[in-house]
Order: C-alpha cells, then sequence, then structure tokens
C-alpha cells in the first residue's frame, strides 16, 4: 500500500505543471534579449471612458536564464545558465546561448516572474532586440513583439 502511495503521489507531483504562466508551451524567439517592462491600463484625463497603456520599465533588474528540467521545480533547486541585469531603459541582451528551451525569469521585488521560451537563432545580425518587450501585464510576465512599419 505504501508503494502505491508514493507512487500516486511521485506521478502527481511530476504531472502538475512547472510554470506560473497559462501555458506550458514555449514561445519561439531568434535573440534573448529585449526589454523588461510594465503594462498598465490608465484612465486619460479629462474623459470618461478612456483608456490608454503606460509603459513602464524595470531599471536594474535581475533576469535570468534557466534550462527546464522535470526533476526540479524552476528555479530553486537550480543553477541559471545566464544572468544579466536591465538597464535604466530595462533593457538587456543574453549573449550566444545554446538553441533549446529555457525558463526566463525575472526578480521584480521578490517576485519572480517566469515565461518558458524557445530559442532558435535567426540569421546573424538579423534580429533587432527593440522589438521584444517582455511585459508584466496583470500580474504575468508575457513576451509582446513589436514591428516598425515603414511608410512611403
Amino acid at each position: 500500500m505504501k508503494w502505491r502511495l508514493l507512487a500516486v503521489f511521485l506521478l502527481v507531483g511530476v504531472s502538475l505543471p512547472a510554470n506560473s504562466a497559462d501555458t506550458t508551451e514555449p514561445i519561439s524567439v531568434d535573440a534573448i534579449c529585449g526589454k523588461l517592462v510594465s503594462i498598465e491600463d490608465v484612465a486619460e484625463k479629462e474623459t470618461t471612458n478612456s483608456m490608454r497603456q503606460e509603459v513602464k520599465p524595470f531599471a536594474h533588474t535581475r533576469v535570468r536564464l534557466f534550462s527546464p528540467t522535470a526533476s526540479a521545480d524552476c528555479c530553486d533547486l537550480i543553477t541559471p545558465v545566464a544572468e544579466v541585469t536591465t538597464g535604466r531603459d530595462g533593457s538587456f541582451q543574453f549573449k550566444k546561448p545554446s538553441p533549446g528551451d529555457y525558463w526566463l525569469v525575472a526578480t521584480i521585488g521578490r517576485t519572480e516572474y517566469k515565461l518558458l521560451v524557445r530559442y532558435q537563432p535567426g540569421k546573424k545580425g538579423g534580429t533587432e532586440c527593440s522589438k521584444f518587450l517582455y511585459a508584466l501585464e496583470k500580474g504575468k510576465l508575457q513576451l509582446r513583439k513589436t514591428e516598425t512599419v515603414t511608410v512611403n
């Protein structure tokens, strides 16, 4: 009986999702860089129903990469693969990570926000880090990609 109980406990423990996001599917990126920001809805002054999104950078914030493992919950018991600190504008860049899946973990205050990403390198020099916004929005870390459009 004890073995069955232990087997059920281990099965349930391993099958629980390790990330705090809504999905365990990694988000594909061709570079692990961008800006770490918060996005909040703010009411427009002198209007009744108008809202705008306010974007604020997280300056001097620790961002780490962890390899996902089935044996441990990210990220208490494992050592990060890499670690950087954001600049004043929230920008960060991990240089030359190996292709694969990673937990990107931003520590804001005393809370860790996690996002599972799949790094698939693009063409050399072809990626603009400014197009990636890692946004803390409604308590969750999300990736927002921005595109620049040229109008003739």
